[in-house]
């Protein structure tokens, strides 16, 4: 398994190579177009010297590979390498806790397409490594690595408050405490610097963020333009932000309760509340799938689901890459694209429907926890 999954990644690290063109302006991945567009690298600090759009974490390990190799093809390099092992360590450990169900991730579309995208499989990882070790009844330790997800890739951050649900459910209250303090502490740690080093600097990505509208990856994009809602400007992304928070708040609210209330397993209340961020967001990029990714090997979803989730991922691939590249029209994509965001939208809220309905502890091939949290 893990000899093929290197392969794979191989085979996708050279079609990203051959997409590198212009001296790293045109690629498949962003991690060359942000390093240039940014100038983050030896000498100019993100988010002190240079805004960026990322959260910290992103900008720590962009500023990190620019020290080892500088360059866009180098910062990529270097990247590409580090989130390989990432991959591999992954693979490794899923495997031997669930076996062969760890050919969805080894082989899944969303790890061979994004896996050198952008930073997730950084986040990714870290997310894995605290839903490990809370199993272990490590919460200081589970909380720190969820806080260092969310500073790479914001998404972790959401399962901080079932998890400590859970904890208080059963009684533990001194547990609970200790995973937030231990989010809050590292997410602070990392965050805090930059913060009072350039506090409009380090405000800049937030702001970012906020002024975008929804865009037409999300459901929410064909929704506003169906009913004639702005989607542009910035009424569109004040609309945007406000319907989206409001959904995050009403679903994440619903999986608290559910979650004490039918005593739901870690990770069913995991993919159920990474699949309740992905849906209420304004923002759809495809690099998003992978961060489902892995449940599907923890979790005994139905295969069919699972082939599902990569066939639609594929698809949008093509479609949004296909446009970026000039190989599909804009009217194409824009009549394509609703169809596979509305079967994406059907999927994502089925993996929440069948986590949710997961009472019973899922079984476990081998405790490799803690494998995980090491190579994290």
């Amino acid at each position: 398994m893990v000899a093929v999954n290197l392969a794979a990644l191989a085979c996708a690290f050279g079609v990203q190579l051959a997409f590198f063109g212009n001296g790293g302006h045109s690629t498949l991945s962003d991690l060359p177009r942000v390093f240039l567009h940014r100038g983050v690298g030896p000498g100019a600090l993100p988010y002190v010297q240079r805004v960026l759009e990322y959260p910290v974490g992103s900008g720590i390990l962009l500023y990190l590979a620019s020290l080892i190799a500088p360059g866009p093809l180098g910062v990529f390099a270097v990247t590409g390498l580090v989130a390989t092992s990432l991959c591999v360590a992954i693979t490794v450990v899923l495997e031997r806790r669930f076996g062969a169900r760890a050919w969805r991730w080894a082989l899944g579309t969303p790890l061979l397409f994004f896996a050198f995208q952008n930073w997730d499989v950084f986040a990714i990882a870290a997310m894995l490594a605290g839903l490990f070790a809370f199993e272990r009844n490590r919460d200081r330790l589970a909380g720190a690595a969820l806080g260092l997800g969310a500073a790479v890739k914001l998404f972790p951050a959401i399962l901080l408050p079932p998890l400590v649900a859970i904890r208080w459910s059963h009684g533990d209250r001194r547990g609970g405490c200790r995973l937030v303090l231990g989010g809050i502490a590292t997410f602070a740690v990392l965050n805090i610097p930059f913060a009072v080093a350039n506090p409009a600097g380090w405000w800049w990505t937030f702001a970012f963020q906020s002024r975008r509208g929804a865009t037409w990856g999300s459901a929410w994009f064909w929704a506003y333009d169906a009913v004639g809602a702005p989607v542009r400007g910035t009424a569109g992304a004040q609309l945007a932000n406000l319907v989206s928070l409001a959904a995050l708040a009403v679903g994440l609210a619903w999986l608290i309760v559910v979650t004490v209330r039918r005593d739901l397993e870690v990770m069913a209340v995991a993919a159920a509340g990474v699949a309740i961020f992905v849906l209420a967001n304004k923002v759809y990029s495809p690099t998003y799938d992978v961060w489902l990714l892995a449940f599907f090997v923890v979790i005994p979803f139905r295969r069919r689901l699972w082939i599902g989730f990569c066939g639609v991922d594929l698809a949008v691939y093509l479609v949004v890459y296909g446009y970026f590249h000039a190989v599909d029209s804009r009217s194409f994509a824009s009549t394509v694209l609703p169809v596979f965001v509305i079967a994406r939208t059907i999927i994502l809220v089925r993996v929440i429907v069948v986590a949710t309905r997961l009472r019973k502890p899922l079984e476990r091939e081998q405790p490799a926890q803690a494998e995980l949290v090491a190579a994290a």
